[in-house]
């Protein structure tokens, strides 16, 4: 008989326990949004929010920027190399054309001087390379 009084006993302290507790099961206080801390109420959340996206709007900001500098440098090296290249072409051209012209003058005349690209005849006089 004690048994089932002692359980019934346990039983009904659980429960008064469980309906103390139960009003606390909502929101704390501070975080209702009634203004009582400022610090927790709605407004406090929407600035942090806010402040979270203007951060994330920076980040992606100066990421796109770097890539757009990132693409202007591929571009600009690509460009630089390009007008290099050419520089250099156009220099080995005319470096082998002069050499071709010195040859042919060369073999063509015998006699000729490649500082001022002519040749002396027979008669003692010095004429252009044509």
């Amino acid at each position: 008989m004690f048994l089932k009084t002692g359980r019934t006993v346990l039983l009904l302290v659980a429960a008064a326990q469980l309906l103390v507790l139960l009003p606390y099961s909502g929101d704390a206080h501070a975080q209702r949004g009634d203004r009582h801390n400022p610090q927790w109420n709605q407004d406090y959340r929407d600035r942090e929010r806010d402040d979270w996206q203007r951060r994330d709007r920076e980040r992606d900001r100066e990421r796109e920027r770097r890539h757009d500098a990132k693409t202007a440098g591929v571009v600009v090296g690509v460009v630089g190399a390009a007008v290099v290249a050419g520089v250099i072409a156009a220099a080995a051209k005319r470096e082998r054309e002069t050499r071709e012209r010195a040859d042919y003058c060369m073999s063509r005349y015998g006699n000729y001087d490649r500082r001022t690209d002519s040749y002396r005849d027979r008669d003692g006089y010095t004429y252009p390379c044509r």
